[in-house]
C-alpha cells in the first residue's frame, strides 16, 4: 500500500438469535455492566481512529432491540442479515461495498471482549498483510465430557 492511511470499515454481525445462550433475549442485546452487549463493541470501535465507518448486520425481526442498543449513536442504518451466519456477512459486504474501504473488519456482537489495542494491532499487520485473524494461544488441556 502507498502511504494514505487506509479506510477500514468495522462490520458487526449481530444477526444471531441466541438460541444455545438462553435467557429470552439475543446475547447481543443482553445487558452487561449496564450496556448491552452489542453496545460494548460500538463503542470501543467508535473510539479507534483506524476505524473510518461501523456497520451493524441485525436479524430484521431484532429492529427495536438494535435501536435501544445503538440510541444515540449516529451510525448508518443496520442492514439485514440472512439464514447464517455466511450469508450474514456476505450481506454486510455487499452492503458496503460502493463505499469502497480498503479492508474490512467483521467482529461478532456477541464477543464483548473487543479491545482498542487488539483494533490497533490488527490495522498495523494490515499494512503487511491482505487480511489477519486474531488468536489466543491455548496454555491448558481442553475435554470435553460426557453427559
Amino acid at each position: 500500500m502507498d502511504n494514505k492511511k487506509p479506510r477500514i470499515a468495522a462490520l458487526i454481525v449481530a444477526a444471531g438469535t441466541g438460541e444455545r445462550f438462553g435467557g429470552g433475549l439475543p446475547k447481543q442485546y443482553l445487558p452487561l455492566l449496564g450496556r448491552p452487549v452489542l453496545r460494548w463493541s460500538i463503542d470501543v470501535l467508535r473510539q479507534s481512529p483506524q476505524i473510518s465507518d461501523i456497520y451493524v448486520v441485525i436479524n430484521p425481526g431484532h429492529a427495536a432491540l438494535y435501536a435501544q442498543a445503538s440510541a444515540e449513536l449516529s451510525l448508518p442504518p443496520p442492514i439485514i442479515g440472512g439464514a447464517s451466519r455466511q450469508e450474514t456477512v456476505l450481506r454486510g459486504l455487499e452492503a458496503i461495498a460502493p463505499s469502497n474501504p480498503d479492508f474490512v473488519l467483521i467482529h461478532d456482537a456477541a464477543r464483548p471482549g473487543l479491545t482498542p489495542n487488539l483494533i490497533a494491532r490488527l490495522c498495523e499487520e494490515l499494512k503487511q498483510h491482505k487480511a489477519v485473524i486474531p488468536g489466543l494461544r491455548v496454555n491448558d488441556t481442553i475435554r470435553r465430557a460426557a453427559a
